[in-house]
């Protein structure tokens, strides 16, 4: 059944296989029924593996340098650690209108506060919520005493 000019597919005419002129029979190769342009011919063995014993060396001595390096580093931030104990206080405090309990990090010297968890905004937004549920429990207990005395 044909759909109008449905276009018919041809074969697109290729270049006619070439015979390998490289291919010969090796010996001690085995004879195949492929023809010579199918066939493969194994890689040779090469030369033997070759172990550099100086490359133990090499990478005894780069392991050493990688171990003396996370050594430095690690020196390195404790003495910055220990610098930031210095300078920065740390306490607890139970912040009045939320009752949650706040870290501050605060400067000796100047006494201003570094940064504090959970942050300012946050603490205002929970006093913020408490302050509307306590509002909407004292507005249900109004409403209950109403409807008691009327």
């Amino acid at each position: 059944m044909e759909f109008g000019n449905a276009p018919r597919i041809v074969a697109a005419p290729g270049a006619p296989p070439v015979a390998r002129s490289d291919v010969t029979a090796q010996p001690g190769s085995v004879a195949v029924d492929l023809p010579p342009e199918k066939t493969v011919q194994s890689a040779s063995a090469g030369s033997a593996v070759n172990v550099e014993v100086r490359a133990e060396d090499r990478d005894a001595r780069s392991r050493a340098n990688g171990e003396r390096r996370a050594f430095v580093n690690d020196q390195n931030g404790r003495a910055a650690n220990r610098t930031v104990d210095e300078t920065v206080e740390r306490k607890l405090v139970i912040d009045p209108q939320t009752r949650t309990i706040v870290m501050q990090k605060k400067d000796r010297e100047t006494g201003e506060t570094v940064s504090q968890l959970p942050d300012e905004t946050l603490l205002k937004l929970r006093a913020y919520s408490r302050e509307l549920s306590e509002r909407a429990r004292e507005d249900q207990e109004t409403r209950r005493q109403v409807e008691r005395e009327a």
